[in-house]
C-alpha cells in the first residue's frame, strides 16, 4: 500500500495538482475558513454542473415518471390481488429502474475524480498554516527501533535552527517511537531545505516561508525504507498548525469538515433549482 502511494498515487496527484494551483491559487490570500468556503462552494457547483449537463435529463425525467406511474400500478395491483399485473409492473419497474440508475450513475465517473482531486489539493494547500518569519517550528526526525546516535541539521540563510544543531535519538517523553526533535524559526522568506545528517547520509524535505500567502509544506515526507538493520531513518514530520481547528460548526473534522457542509449547502438547494434528475 506504501509503495503505491509513494510510486503511483503521489506522482499522478502532483502532476493533477498544477492545474489546481494555477486555478485555485488566488484563494491563499484569504483567511483559512474563507478560502476553503469558496473551494466548498466552487466544489457544489461543479457537481451539479456535471450532474445536469453531463447527463441524459429528459431520458432520466421520463424514467422517473414512468416509475411513479408503475408504482401507482403496483399499488393498485395489490390492492385488487392482480398477480399477474403486479408481475408485469414490477419487471417493467426493474427495467427502468436499472437504466435510469446507469443514466444517474454516468456522471460520478468525472464528478468522483474531480472532488477527490478537489478535496485532496484542499488537505494539502490549505488545511495547514503556511509557514512565516519567526514562526517556531518543530521538526521531527522519525526513526526505525534499532537506531541510536545522534542526528544533525544545517542552517542557512533562510532557516535558522533555535537551541543545538545536534539532538540525541531517543525515545521521548510523550512516546511516539525513536525520534530526533528540532525547533525551526525562519529568517525571512524564502524556499530552502530541512536537510537531516544521519549515519553518513543527507536527507532533505523542500520547505517555504512566505510573509504573506503561501502554501504549507507536507506535514510527514518518507525518506526511507524498511531496513534489515532496523536502524535507518525513516520519515521528517513539521509539525503545522491546523488552518482549522476541531469544533461542533466543522463537525470537529477541522478544514474537512467545513469543506463538506459548505459543499452540500450550495448542492442541494442548486439540484432543486436546476431540477437535476
Amino acid at each position: 500500500m506504501e509503495w503505491i502511494y509513494l510510486h503511483l498515487l503521489l506522482p499522478i496527484l502532483t502532476v493533477l495538482y498544477y492545474p489546481c494551483d494555477w486555478l485555485l491559487a488566488w484563494v491563499e490570500h484569504f483567511p483559512p475558513v474563507v478560502s476553503i468556503s469558496i473551494i466548498g462552494v466552487i466544489s457544489g457547483v461543479a457537481v451539479i454542473a456535471v450532474q445536469k449537463y453531463g447527463s441524459n435529463q429528459a431520458f432520466m425525467g421520463k424514467a422517473k415518471a414512468d416509475l411513479e406511474f408503475l408504482k401507482l400500478k403496483m399499488k393498485s395491483a395489490k390492492e385488487a390481488k392482480d398477480q399477474d399485473a403486479l408481475a408485469r409492473a414490477r419487471g417493467l419497474s426493474g427495467k427502468i429502474g436499472g437504466k435510469y440508475m446507469v443514466a444517474a450513475l454516468k456522471p460520478s465517473l468525472w464528478t468522483v475524480p474531480l472532488i477527490g482531486v478537489i478535496g485532496l489539493w484542499t488537505g494539502s494547500r490549505l488545511g495547514y498554516l503556511p509557514l512565516h518569519p519567526a514562526d517556531d517550528v518543530s521538526i521531527v526526525a522519525h526513526f526505525e527501533d534499532n537506531a541510536k546516535g545522534f542526528a544533525y541539521v544545517v542552517p542557512d540563510e533562510v532557516l535558522n535552527w533555535q537551541g543545538t544543531l545536534i539532538a540525541p535519538i531517543e525515545v521521548p517523553s510523550d512516546g511516539g517511537g525513536l525520534q530526533a526533535r528540532w525547533t525551526l524559526r525562519p529568517r525571512g522568506d524564502g524556499r530552502s531545505d530541512v536537510k537531516i545528517h544521519y549515519d553518513g547520509a543527507l536527507f532533505a524535505v523542500p520547505i517555504a516561508i512566505a510573509s504573506k500567502g503561501g502554501y504549507p509544506p507536507d506535514p510527514v515526507t518518507t525518506v526511507g525504507k524498511p531496513s534489515p538493520a532496523q536502524d535507518r531513518l525513516q520519515a521528517i514530520e513539521i509539525k503545522l498548525v491546523p488552518s482549522l481547528k476541531e469544533a461542533w460548526w466543522n463537525l470537529w473534522l477541522q478544514w474537512g469538515g467545513w469543506y463538506l457542509i459548505v459543499a452540500m449547502a450550495v448542492a442541494f438547494p442548486l439540484r432543486t433549482i436546476l431540477k437535476v434528475h
